[in-house]
């Protein structure tokens, strides 16, 4: 926005930093830079709580995005939380000792939680047919609101990237390096406190697209534990770095199933545009070429009202896809799964449906997970012990868009939860209706649907 595109009652300076403009900008010919406060204040009430205490996040931080003549680009943010959650996130950090999506929580006051988490990314952009990238931050591959291959579910990781396109863009090809660490701790390598369980993952995407229509991706993520924590048979083993290489298989050929200390998983991704107006997109996930055991997504999407996207998604996965949470080279970070946040051993059916008019927003989603066992996920159910748990949730929200430039937006949402134990209908679990408002700049996605 500029002042002569703003309307003429909100040309003052005040008003053009509130309701269309970033805090701080910094505009020449060559360099380009914007800096806005982050935020979210949000309160509720679970209505099926015991008790009527009013739960909340407070959140504050900040955000610096920069372009330099379109060779490189940066953006940096941090934030710092306080919150206390209904009883199913509650349950969830306590068990797994993170916040889903971001970092490990300090106890705050009486039932709440202090965490931060700080993002950051640098791209250097040399020509048209390749982009080298270095940060903290996270990714994300496929179409659908889940994803078996690599999502934002987990916490930001360290990382280094090269994405390159070439054949007038029919192939485009990814390669990421991460770190990545469980919140084990490994023995005998510090005098006060140990260390976690580190691990480096490979994860390679390579796109081919022949028409503008049809979309087809093959990914492979391999995960070695790194040297100070590799054991086997009680002998520490020293890192083999050639699985760092950038082709694409090789690491699932060389290393197979028979090693222990690496893990790979291959995947595909489809994205198709049979009509005008709709997408169809699926995903294969599998572990080290078991077509035994097999992770599947398959999705519709519909765009053709101005405004508004419809998306129906059935996303299923056998047991031991994606690992325990708790093996060492395991597809996890910081106890949670690179993909979808149940990992494996279910099946989900959700339908969403997102509408944006003017600066109108609205949300609502529906969604049923069926657990074929809940042996790993303690999280979800205190019994672990119990077979064929069900969850039906439902959730809408509406807001309205204050600031397009920091999507600062004021919402009002209620999120409704059925558990269930299909073998013994008359047994609920507790029961979640969260009723909440907020106020937020609404840059990262907070995923609280699982």
């Amino acid at each position: 926005f500029t002042p002569r595109t703003v309307p003429r009652k909100f040309r003052s300076f005040a008003a053009r930093k509130l309701f269309f403009e970033h805090l701080i900008t910094i505009d020449t010919a060559d360099f380009y830079v914007t800096v806005d406060p982050l935020f979210l204040v949000e309160a509720g009430v679970d209505l099926d709580a015991d008790n009527s205490e009013v739960l909340f996040q407070n959140t504050r931080g900040f955000q610096l995005r920069g372009n330099w003549k379109n060779k490189l680009t940066f953006t940096s943010s941090f934030y710092e939380n306080q919150a206390e959650y209904p009883e199913y996130l509650d349950r969830y950090v306590k068990t797994l000792r993170v916040v889903p999506g971001q970092g490990r929580v300090k106890t705050f006051k009486d039932g709440g939680y202090d965490f931060a988490m700080a993002s950051a990314r640098v791209n250097y952009i040399p020509n048209q047919y390749l982009m080298l990238s270095l940060g903290q931050d996270k990714h994300f591959i496929g179409e659908g609101y889940r994803s078996f291959l690599i999502s934002d579910n987990t916490f930001n990781y360290p990382f280094i990237s090269a994405q390159t396109n070439f054949l007038n863009d029919r192939f485009n090809y990814l390669f990421i390096i991460a770190g990545m660490q469980d919140l084990v701790r490994v023995d005998g390598f510090a005098l006060t406190e140990n260390i976690f369980r580190r691990k480096t993952a490979s994860i390679k995407f390579l796109e081919y697209s022949p028409n503008s229509k049809i979309k087809i991706g093959f990914y492979e993520s391999t995960i070695s534990v790194d040297a100070l924590a590799k054991q086997k048979d009680g002998v520490r083993k020293n890192a083999d770095y050639r699985f760092l290489n950038p082709i694409i298989g090789l690491n699932s050929l060389l290393n197979g199933s028979s090693d222990s200390l690496y893990d790979s998983n291959q995947g595909l991704n489809l994205t198709v545009m049979p009509l005008k107006n709709w997408i169809l997109y699926g995903q294969l996930a599998m572990k080290d070429f078991e077509f035994s055991a097999l992770a599947g997504q398959m999705g519709v999407g519909y765009f053709g009202i101005k405004g508004l996207f419809i998306r129906a998604e059935w996303n299923e996965s056998a047991n031991g896809v994606f690992g325990d949470l708790n093996a060492s080279s395991s597809q996890t970070h910081y106890n949670q799964y690179f993909g979808h946040p149940y990992g494996d051993h279910f099946q989900e059916i959700l339908f969403m449906a997102n509408y944006k008019k003017s600066r109108f927003l609205s949300e609502a989603a529906v969604s049923q997970t069926n657990f074929y066992s809940v042996n790993n996920k303690s999280y979800l159910i205190e019994d672990v012990g119990v077979n064929n748990y069900k969850l039906l949730s439902l959730r809408g929200q509406v807001g309205l868009v204050i600031n397009p430039s920091t999507n600062m937006q004021f919402n009002i949402g209620w999120m409704q939860r059925f558990y269930n134990i299909r073998e013994t209908p008359e047994v609920f679990l507790r029961n979640t209706s969260y009723l909440y408002i907020s106020f937020q700049t609404a840059l990262t996605n907070r995923y609280r649907d699982f």
